[in-house]
């Protein structure tokens, strides 16, 4: 069996895809190695974010304040 690949070019005239049979594609899909999903979700530990804005300095109460006077003149 003859391979034969085909090429797309950019604008600059490089290669920037190369076209294989798709018969060539299935044996080789075979050894590419696939990200598994995790079959079990883990439990969300909020400890491991704390802290994460520490270096920002800010005022947490009246940042809750202004969210609060945002939200009721919207309304």
């Amino acid at each position: 069996m003859e391979m034969t690949v085909n090429y797309i070019y950019d604008a600059d005239g490089a290669i920037e895809y190369a076209i294989i049979p798709y018969t060539i594609w299935e044996k080789l899909k075979k050894s590419i190695p696939v990200k598994k999903e995790k079959k079990e979700k883990e439990e969300f530990d909020p400890s491991a974010y704390r802290g994460i804005l520490s270096h920002l300095n800010l005022d947490i109460e009246s940042e809750l304040k202004n969210m609060k006077d945002q939200w009721q003149t919207n309304i």
